[in-house]
């Protein structure tokens, strides 16, 4: 009590002196407890993420249906023999599906073959997938199309995709010539 008597004693002038000393006082004392103080860190995150792989140690291949004598052809539809088995072979793969789309030029009138090129007309190229060790005929016709995938079981090292091919005729009147195609092969696996 004695304290306050004391402090209303004090004139007006110095009480807002000490009013102001106070404060000040308390601020300081009140931002030291309350320090702050910033600064930067980095955290830096590593890792990997893998999955199947798969490989081929041939990527192209030529499969040779031969010369095929015209008279072969007696109506659309017809078609050649099969070309022997050519395989795609593979140096290993741990996927476990492997899947391939085949696409050309289409062939005229059957969109689903291939068409020829150097001279020749009236036909078109048909493929199809082998077993392995399988021989020609006796497969699964693959279309010319990115939307219908041929799949196939994950060649080990050594191992092969194996093709066929021959032709069909895809108009009433034959042209002879080179019957050759292209074909472009997408592989994709899971």
């Amino acid at each position: 009590m004695k304290n306050t008597y004391v402090f209303a004693n004090i004139c007006s002038g110095q009480r807002r002196w000490v009013a102001a000393l106070l404060a000040a006082g308390m601020a300081l004392a009140s931002s030291a407890a309350f320090a702050q103080s910033s600064g930067n860190a980095t955290i830096n995150v590593t890792g990997t993420i893998t999955g199947a792989t798969c490989s081929l140690s041939t990527s192209n291949i030529t499969i040779p249906i031969g010369t095929v004598d015209k008279s072969v052809f007696t109506h659309i539809g017809s078609f050649s023999a099969w070309a022997p088995n050519q395989s795609l072979i593979s140096s290993g793969c741990d996927a476990s599906l492997v899947s391939m789309t085949f696409t050309g030029t289409p062939a005229p009138g059957n969109a689903d073959l291939f068409a020829v090129t150097g001279g020749a007309a009236g036909v078109g190229i048909q493929l199809q997938k082998n077993n392995t060790n399988g021989g020609p005929g006796g497969g699964q016709a693959i279309p010319n199309s990115t939307t219908y995938p041929v799949t196939f079981t994950p060649a080990a090292s050594g191992g092969g995709y194996g093709f066929s091919a021959r032709y069909v005729q895809t108009a009433d009147k034959i042209t002879t010539g080179p019957a050759n195609a292209t074909i472009t092969v997408l592989i994709t696996y899971i």
